[in-house]
């Protein structure tokens, strides 16, 4: 009895965010159209969200060039290396950790944002004075993080290769003719666009899900942070489904 309970109310639950999604669409291009609350969306995720983001991926290209460095060695194809750092970051690792640090900061604040409102009833305030929360509150923060993803994550994997550069040449000796002109050997002007694709989709779900848990968050101040909680765990799980998807059309079907 219990299961089916959970099961229904799973169910039930992809329901009502099936239709919060097609209302957002539906507003999305429905006049009118708050333009400035839109590009305060985008500024705001993506200067708080660009430094984390590098402060991770940087590392990770350092990481990848030291140690590709030592693998590479070994059958005597070092000048390979900014390819395979070109390819690794580009195409998974950097819109991977682009989209969990900006479901981390940016989905979490949204969904705290508009939890606080919906529980202090500043939602229906918005509806009393006839202006439509969704179209309001909630399509320029899908927006903003739909935009503000692809943008934070080409600066970030952009500093990646900087990292795995500065690795690769000025700490293990490797001339610096050698690395930049093997940077596309393996890699190709799809494997650029492709993160930029995969971000702007991982944006949008983190925009959609962080937005639905704060819209419908009930329960106070304890219901505000499990509406947080919630839509940091939720959107990168679906997020990270979703890439794998993503990654067999581009790289088995498109190219």
């Amino acid at each position: 009895m219990g299961k089916n309970l959970h099961t229904h109310d799973s169910l039930s639950g992809l329901g009502r965010m099936g239709l919060f999604t097609l209302s957002v669409l539906r507003h999305l291009f429905t006049p009118p159209f708050y333009v400035s609350e839109a590009v305060r969306s985008i500024r705001e995720h993506s200067t708080r969200c660009l430094l984390p983001v590098i402060a991770v991926v940087a590392p990770f290209g350092m990481v990848i060039a030291l140690q590709g460095m030592d693998a590479l060695q070994l059958f005597g194809t070092q000048q390979v290396v900014g390819s395979i750092l070109v390819v690794s970051i580009f195409r998974e690792l950097s819109p991977g950790l682009a989209g969990i640090m900006i479901a981390a900061q940016g989905g979490s604040s949204v969904a705290a944002e508009l939890g606080s409102m919906r529980v202090q009833d500043e939602i229906n305030a918005h509806e009393v004075m006839a202006v439509n929360p969704i179209s309001y509150l909630v399509v320029p923060r899908v927006i903003g993080l739909t935009l503000a993803c692809p943008l934070v994550n080409t600066i970030a994997a952009s500093t990646g290769i900087a990292g795995g550069y500065l690795v690769a040449v000025l700490l293990k000796g490797m001339n610096h003719g050698a690395f930049v002109s093997h940077l596309f050997t393996y890699a190709h002007v799809f494997d650029l666009w492709s993160g930029v694709i995969k971000t702007t989709v991982f944006g949008a779900i983190i925009g959609m899900v962080s937005c639905y848990k704060g819209f419908n968050a009930t329960g106070g101040a304890e219901g505000v942070g499990k509406a947080a909680n919630d839509a940091v765990v939720q959107s990168i799980l679906l997020f990270l489904g979703v890439n794998y998807f993503l990654s067999y059309a581009m790289y088995n079907v498109l190219r």
